[in-house]
């Protein structure tokens, strides 16, 4: 198995161009470390081409990004990428982030099943709030960035060396910190403050893993 971070971005709608804007600093921080990547973008993001370059490839590490449910991944336009009941074999013995919802429930647990991979992922949705004046710059969205900037840290963590169980720990540990921001806003009585503290304690909650917990990239 090759040490590549492989990563897939569709972009087709506000939810998921979030998280391709926010992918491409985690692939820039590979890049800075000088790792090997695979950034599969937009309309790349469907199944023949994803298959074809695991199985030659045979990257170590997955950082999808897309929608989801308790049994698949999907990529551009929601085609199903990775599904537990079709190519669940792709993802054995891999390490895996799915920023998507609710794909841990039983996609990530069969790809641990008898396997020394791990599977970082959700058991709710993934949600988050942004600002839409920043829409058209994501990266701008001071907003958005206390959701994504700590779901992002998984992976960098992994990137830096981390085991698997500290990338995950690292990640939720910013989502208490920005929790503890959100409340300083409940404080100063700012609007929505409270649903915001909702939506990011969904994600704190929901954030599991899966797996061999002292895996590294």
């Amino acid at each position: 198995m090759d040490k590549i971070l492989f990563v897939t971005r569709p972009s087709y709608d506000d939810g998921t161009e979030y998280l391709s804007e926010y992918a491409s600093l985690v692939l820039k921080e590979a890049e800075k470390l000088g790792i090997d990547k695979k950034d599969f973008w937009g309309e790349k993001v469907n199944k023949k081409e994803v298959e074809k370059f695991i199985e030659i490839k045979n990257p170590k590490l997955l950082f999808i990004n897309g929608h989801g449910d308790n049994d698949v991944l999907c990529g551009h336009k929601d085609e199903i990428i990775f599904s537990s009941n079709n190519n669940i074999s792709l993802l054995k013995d891999r390490i895996i982030y799915a920023r998507a919802c609710n794909a841990a429930v039983s996609l990530g647990k069969k790809a641990t099943e008898g396997a020394g991979g791990c599977f970082i992922g959700y058991k709710y949705p993934f949600s988050f709030w942004i600002d839409n004046k920043w829409s058209a710059k994501p990266l701008n969205d001071k907003t958005a960035a206390l959701y994504l900037l700590p779901s992002n840290e998984v992976v960098i963590s992994l990137l830096k060396g981390s085991s698997t169980q500290r990338a995950y720990e690292k990640s939720k540990t910013m989502m208490v910190e920005n929790m503890k921001k959100i409340l300083k806003m409940e404080e100063k009585k700012e609007p929505g403050a409270m649903g915001m503290m909702q939506v990011l304690w969904n994600n704190y909650d929901g954030q599991i893993i899966q797996g061999n917990k002292e895996a590294h990239f």
